[in-house]
């Protein structure tokens, strides 16, 4: 209830703020010196879903995101963003962080934020190429998190990395359990900033996380029983320790583009059901595409997921998206199951999606 009432100040005040914006002749100033940056997200559009998922083709507001950021003095950076939670009907805080430059190769992070784990992880939902995640992104990879982050970039903007200590337990403002969850990540690319796409760009990047827990919740897809199987644990309420890898790469010549994820996911079982001590789960995926004078982009992604709970899920989705203005985007795909896999929280065979979205 406290989430919420929070959840919801926040984001009507930065709706408040937003209409003043855009009514005002000059840039919005909330002191003397301090400018403040408004965003938002609006991803909208159609899905047809396969009879087995039980769901209904429609139309759907898959993202309605607003937020605000900005400087204050020569100290702090802040970035708020809240969203309207499309299946609960009610709007959520996401993010709330206040960053502190300490030099320049190092800053400190406070407040709620993605921990630093996994590549496609701490994307924005505006910069997906599909729909929605990779399952292995989604099912692994820790959510957001209150902490505490050290940040920064160094060797020409080569090398960048972050790792932090956080409280484990999701978006809930407080540590539930006093423990905490520990979360790292580094990558390195051969040039630095992309300043011209004819470059040829080669990334690698390897994350890793920690926790120990009384009552997380885990990502969606973790755990999904087969027919007359009982979960091993509750994904909901996780009471025991969790250990998490990952290694990523990227790379990108002229038109082309190719990147891939594996992460895997050790979880030691508080009370395991005969035979069974603790989960793995593993997976990744495999990604490639050709933009044309970058408003046209067709690409092409596997993605796999395992677990020794005796789950496994393979899809092929093939996607395009246009790029009709600097802050607009329209996507197209469609999903095949491999191996008739079973349909997955984000993803099912013969899944196809219709998405417009404008991000700013």
């Amino acid at each position: 209830m406290i989430e919420n009432r929070i959840s919801l100040a926040v984001v009507a005040s930065a709706g408040v703020i937003a209409g003043a914006y855009l009514i005002s002749p000059a840039p919005l100033v909330a002191q003397e010196g301090l400018p403040v940056e408004i965003g938002g997200l609006l991803r909208t559009g159609f899905r047809s879903q396969p009879e087995e998922t039980g769901e209904n083709d429609g139309f759907e507001v898959f993202d309605a995101h607003v937020s605000l950021g900005g400087e204050i003095g020569l100290v702090f950076e802040y970035f708020v963003r809240g969203a309207f939670d499309t299946e609960d009907d009610v709007l959520r805080l996401l993010d709330a962080r206040l960053d502190l430059s300490i030099i320049p190769e190092a800053s400190i992070g406070f407040g709620l934020s993605r921990p630093y784990f996994g590549l496609e992880a701490l994307e924005d939902e505006g910069d997906f190429t599909f729909l929605r995640r990779a399952q292995v992104s989604d099912a692994i990879a820790p959510g957001r998190q209150v902490g505490v982050t050290l940040f920064g970039e160094a060797l020409d903007n080569r090398l960048s990395y972050g790792g932090g200590i956080y409280n484990g337990n999701g978006r809930t403002l407080e540590n539930d359990d006093g423990r905490f969850m520990y979360a790292a990540r580094a990558q390195f690319n051969t040039i630095g900033p992309i300043e011209f796409y004819e470059d040829l760009v080669i990334q690698v990047g390897a994350s890793i996380a920690y926790s120990e827990d009384d009552a997380a919740e885990l990502g969606p897809g973790l755990i999904t029983p087969l027919p007359d199987a009982v979960p091993l644990f509750d994904p909901e309420s996780f009471a025991s320790q969790r250990f998490l890898l990952g290694a990523d790469f990227y790379a990108s010549y002229r038109a082309f583009s190719f990147r891939g994820e594996y992460l895997r996911g050790e979880y030691e079982l508080a009370d395991p059901e005969p035979g069974f001590e603790d989960l793995t789960a593993y997976g990744g995926y495999l990604e490639g595409g050709y933009s044309l004078w970058g408003a046209l982009e067709a690409v092409l992604r596997y993605d796999g997921f395992s677990s020794t709970e005796g789950d496994n899920r393979d899809f092929l989705v093939l996607g395009l998206n246009i790029y009709p203005g600097y802050y607009a985007k329209i996507g197209l795909q469609y999903a095949f199951d491999l191996h008739e896999s079973v349909p997955a929280p984000t993803i099912a065979g013969n899944q196809f999606a219709l998405v417009a979205q404008v991000d700013f």
